[in-house]
Formats: structure tokens, sequence, C-alpha cells
């Protein structure tokens, strides 16, 4: 946690942050001020992507969720000097926030961006993208969102795909059965990416659409 981020937590949280109570749902449009439609981000790291995309489509209103305070205050830093008015930043754990605080079909699209592949078999319970996850991202997403994810990791690419096909009543693959879907232009190539490209590893990207 660097100084800069410190600051950032303590003096933007009141402008970009969501206190959520357990057991509460967020009220989308209150938190926002508007109706406009909202797309989410789990787990953004240092808010890289999340930030470019609401500078690129401020007609739409975003929401991130992330544990890591350093990378909640450098997310801070870049909205406030960016002044980005249609983000805002939960602090918390985002399987809960999906379970519990939010309404069915509040979402328009959710964002999954090279989460932590926990590489080892011991370890790999530990991945977010579980079946249960699938069925909370089906009863938050409205019908015709989307849910997106990339990762570098290939094992853990091929496991995304296997769980999201097998609820095909509830997402269809938008590349496709069984296919990867290309790089959209839309999503924002971090340097995270751009270090793992010179290291050799290949991002695949996951694009499903809610039936």
């Amino acid at each position: 946690m660097t100084s800069a981020q410190q600051r950032a937590l303590e003096e933007l949280w009141p402008r970009f942050g969501v206190d959520w109570i357990p057991g509460r749902r967020l009220n989308l449009p209150v938190l926002f001020g508007n109706s406009n439609p909202v797309f989410l981000e789990i787990g953004f790291g240092n808010g890289e992507a999340l930030c470019e995309l609401a500078s690129r489509n401020p007609r739409r209103n975003y929401l991130g969720i992330e544990v890591h305070r350093p990378g909640i205050g450098h997310l801070l830093l870049q909205a406030c000097e960016r002044e980005i008015a249609n983000l805002r930043v939960c602090h918390h754990d985002a399987v809960e926030i999906l379970a519990n605080g939010l309404a069915p079909g509040s979402l328009a699209g959710i964002y999954l961006f090279f989460p932590d592949p926990w590489p080892k078999q011991r370890h790999q319970k530990r991945r977010i993208l579980t079946p249960e996850l699938v069925r909370q991202l089906a009863r938050v997403i409205r019908p015709g969102g989307f849910f997106h994810a990339a990762t570098d990791w290939e094992p853990y690419a091929q496991q995304m795909l296997e769980r999201l096909t097998a609820e095909p009543d509830l997402f269809e693959n938008a590349a496709g059965p069984g296919t990867f879907s290309p790089r959209p232009r839309q999503r924002p190539l971090t340097r995270f990416e751009q270090r793992g490209e010179r290291l050799g590893n290949r991002a695949r990207d996951l694009i499903f659409y809610r039936r």
C-alpha cells in the first residue's frame, strides 16, 4: 500500500465507494443516480481494465468488486484523475455479493478477467468459477446480458468452458459450442496481459450470453 493509495482510500471512498451491508440488496439506480445499465467486474486487480471501460462508455455504469486494498486505492486514483463519474467500488467478497447483494436480472453484464488460476492440483478447489457461481451469474444477469471471462492459463480456460457449457439452459456460447471467442476490441489490453504475452502465455476469451 503506497501513501497515495492509502490517501485515496481515505479521501475518495465517499465519492466512489460502496459500503455494502450483508443481507441487503444494492439499489443500483440510487447508487449511480440513474437507470443506465450496470456492468460488474469481479476482482478488478489494480482497476486498469475497469477504469478504461468506464471511461470509454459514459452511458454505462460500472461496479467493481475487489478485496485487495492497494488495488482499490490504485483504481480510485485513476478514476479521480480521469474524472470518471460512472464507476463505483466495493471492498468485499464478490461471491457473497452475487449471492445476497444483487436483485435478479439487475446486471447487463459481468466481467472476470484473469482470475487466480490456482495451478496446483490441491488448490484448484479455490478457483472462483464454480458450478454454484455459474448459477448465481445466471440469476443476476438479465436475459440477453453476458458473462465475459478471460484467462491466460489454458487448463483453467478449458475448465471454465466446460462449466459454462454445462448449463445450456442458462448460457449460450457466443462463439459456438466448444469454442473460445476472439479477443473483442472493447476489452482493454492491460499491462498484465501484455507481460503474459511476452512470456508466451496466450489469453483465452469466453463470452456467454444469458438465455
